[in-house]
Formats: structure tokens, C-alpha cells, sequence
């Protein structure tokens, strides 16, 4: 099952992994905090993509500054 990472302490996109099986349940997987099976939304540059936990669901930003920042890995093709 495919899974998609946030940081902790800001929301913003990280990427995707696979959840892992649980090893005692049959057809249960186990999905770490700051992860979600709720995809994000696509965006375009100078979008970041941030999950509210609490609302349960990805907002897309407007980035401010300059620099890369991980927010560059939130662009999905």
C-alpha cells in the first residue's frame, strides 16, 4: 500500500513510500506517524504541499524565499 511522508513538525511533503505488512495480521499494514494514505493534490512550482493532521487532509501553500528546500520534492509529475 502506498503511503505518503510529511514532516512532523511543519506537514510539508516528503515523499512516498510502501507501508509495511503487519507481521501478526493478515492484510494489515502498518502506517508510521507523519504518514497518510490520503494522496496529495498536484502542484505547481512555488506551491508547497503541507498535510493538517488535524483536518486529516493536504493544503497547497504559497512558498516564500529563495533557496531549495524540500518543498522542491513536492512537485509531482
Amino acid at each position: 500500500m502506498k503511503i505518503y511522508l510529511f514532516a512532523p513538525e511543519t506537514g510539508v511533503y516528503l515523499g512516498e513510500d510502501l507501508a509495511k505488512k503487519a507481521p501478526l495480521k493478515s492484510g494489515v499494514f502498518v502506517i508510521p506517524h507523519h504518514a497518510t494514505r490520503i494522496p496529495p493534490p498536484q502542484s505547481e512550482p512555488g506551491h508547497l504541499l503541507v498535510f493538517n493532521a488535524g483536518k486529516h487532509r493536504w493544503e497547497v501553500h504559497h512558498r516564500q524565499g529563495k533557496g531549495s528546500t524540500n518543498a522542491d520534492k513536492s512537485q509531482r509529475t
